[in-house]
């Protein structure tokens, strides 16, 4: 039996589940730290938004990823 974890809203992907919310939430809990550590290191704004694409793209990628397989 598939359990729905996230639910399909336009573009979005609302988690309608608590599996669906502990991913979301592990998310945000990972790139917390590599955004106070790039803003910290950070020697420019271009140097910043370089280092955060590659973290930023990667989870969000992984969540939708996610999100489509159990929606």
């Amino acid at each position: 039996m598939n359990q729905i974890w996230f639910k399909k809203a336009g573009w979005a992907y609302i988690p309608v589940h608590a599996m669906g919310l502990l991913v979301s939430a592990m998310a945000i809990i990972f790139l917390i730290p590599v955004f106070t550590a790039t803003l910290r290191n950070g020697h420019s704004v271009s140097d910043d938004l370089y280092q955060l694409f590659v973290y930023t793209t990667c989870t969000a990628f992984w969540w939708k990823w996610v999100a489509e397989k159990t929606s």
